[in-house]
């Protein structure tokens, strides 16, 4: 029998995950934080257009009207904050749209394809964001954030997919990793180039806003280097000979049978389905709880309480005696710290797995938020609170990085067989962007009426999603696509497979499935 090629590590299999992210992913986490340093400029360029208006946006002549000279003024407090909420939040908004298409767009286009698709929409709004100056209006910075959330719910999406299928089994896992590394790498950019020193001024914030499309062009140009996913060919393309020179590429060795077979085999399971629908996956018996695991992954990722700690983090940084100038380099710091942890989860995630990492750094966010509860509120009374509250928001983001970061990209593109795949990430992807606008939109009324102890109801969720992860969601480390499908249906949370011989042979367990329902 040939050497398995399961593991290699090629060329074009690290050039192909890397173009992939850094036009995708790492677009996705520096839209996170792209306007959080330069928001005091920008919104004083809103009120500085509207003054010049005359602060009516419906009527910007500052002509007579009925004989009396148009009063000039500005937006009021009320406004302007509704105003900057519209810019912020659009972006949520949009980028639900963006996941709801998504699995549409990867199975007509492709993964690689629907990648290529949404730079071109990525290119459009960075032109949009950066000439927002120029034209001094504010609609286009807004129409930019909305096309840009387009972009970025398709993005990950297809990201997520497409790394998922060009990548051999046994090292899935550290592939997968690399879209939630390039997210913090995203979200570190922002924090490093919205710093005064560099573009966070009242000259280049549009820059910082347009830099996004050279990534864009650059993943763009490089991605026709780049091939197709052999499942998505195979599978949905029926293009066996595409499929196998697509392996080839990527394996860089001819010796790629063992792949081939794995999808046939996919492929004929899927062959006694239909195709998927959004209604089909939510109705379907037997997806129910991949579905349901796979969005409340999402669920957990984006309610953990991660966005809370970055918001608190200036508080934090005060109460240590941290001078005001330097908070935005602690930040810097923060991410860095960020980006490292996810680098280390890389290697751990094909030795560790997925639920040991899911699990143990949640126990140790948990842990972390209910000590920095119980700082914060003593931070004003023991000056060294303030320290420990440092520490606990490390290791709030050590654990974060290390499982609740990545890990759910990864599971919900193993969790399906092809058929439903596309159409399941997309739904989970919903469901995670619906969940950062409630946040995104709640969240100010809950620090104002919980104030120090805003992290408890973080803590109760992290909790209960520990023990939703203990008893349901399986293991998917070095199993197929198949073999995972087969461990959810059958109920193992642990995902142990088995193996039954029946007459001298080796039956697996598809046959074990049929035979119990006959």
């Amino acid at each position: 029998m040939p050497e398995s090629t399961d593991g290699r590590v090629t060329l074009m299999l690290v050039l192909s995950t890397a173009v992939a992210v850094v036009g995708n992913s790492l677009l996705y986490g520096y839209n996170i934080g792209v306007l959080n340093t330069p928001a005091p400029i920008i919104r004083q360029f809103y009120q500085d257009i509207y003054y010049d208006r005359g602060g009516n946006p419906l009527n910007v002549s500052t002509q007579p009207v009925n004989g009396t000279a148009f009063k000039k003024e500005g937006l009021t407090t009320a406004q302007l904050e509704l105003l900057w909420s519209v810019t912020v939040s659009i972006f949520v908004a949009f980028g639900m749209i963006g996941a709801f298409v998504s699995g549409k767009i990867a199975d007509v286009f492709g993964r690689r394809g629907g990648c290529m698709l949404v730079s071109v929409v990525m290119i459009i709004a960075s032109v949009l964001g950066g000439l927002t100056k120029v034209a001094m209006a504010p609609e286009m910075l807004i129409a930019h954030r909305a096309v840009v959330g387009i972009h970025n719910g398709c993005s990950i999406s297809l990201a997520s997919l497409y790394l998922a299928e060009i990548s051999p089994k046994s090292i899935r896992g550290a592939i997968g990793t690399c879209h939630q590394l390039a997210i913090t790498v995203g979200i570190l950019l922002a924090q490093i180039f919205g710093l005064r020193e560099l573009m966070g001024t009242e000259l280049l914030w549009p820059v910082l806003v347009g830099f996004q499309g050279i990534p864009c062009v650059i993943s763009l140009v490089l991605f026709f280097f780049c091939p197709e996913s052999p499942r998505f060919l195979l599978l949905k393309k029926k293009d066996e000979e595409g499929a196998r020179k697509a392996l080839v590429t990527l394996r860089g060795t001819e010796n790629v049978e063992e792949d081939m077979e794995e999808m046939r085999t996919e492929g004929k399971q899927a062959m006694a389905q239909p195709a998927f629908s959004a209604k089909m996956l939510l109705t379907s018996p037997e997806l129910r709880m991949p579905l349901i695991i796979a969005v409340l992954l999402q669920v957990a990722q984006q309610w953990s309480g991660i966005n809370a700690v970055f918001y608190y983090s200036e508080f934090i940084f005060t109460g240590a005696g941290v001078a005001k100038s330097a908070i935005p380099y602690a930040i810097v710091g923060t991410g860095t710290i960020n980006v490292i942890t996810t680098i280390i989860s890389v290697p751990l995630m094909e030795k560790a797995g997925r639920r040991p990492l899911l699990i143990w750094p949640m126990c140790v966010m948990a842990i972390s938020m209910l000590v920095l509860t119980i700082s914060l509120n003593l931070q004003a009374k023991v000056n060294a609170m303030a320290y420990v509250s440092i520490i606990c928001m490390h290791t709030y983001v050590v654990g974060f990085a290390l499982g609740l970061g990545p890990i759910p990209f990864i599971v919900v593109s193993e969790l399906f067989r092809q058929a439903p795949r596309s159409t399941a990430m997309s739904v989970a992807l919903v469901f995670q962007w619906m969940c950062n606008f409630v946040l995104a939109l709640c969240f100010r009324f809950l620090q104002e009426a919980a104030g120090p102890y805003t992290f408890v109801v973080f803590i109760v969720i992290l909790v209960a999603s520990i023990l939703f992860i203990f008893f349901f969601v399986p293991e998917t480390k070095n199993k197929t696509f198949e073999e995972i499908a087969q461990s959810v249906s059958m109920g193992r949370a642990r995902g142990k497979s088995r193996t039954v011989n029946l007459g001298g042979s080796s039956k697996d367990e598809v046959e074990l499935m049929d035979s119990a329902k006959a």
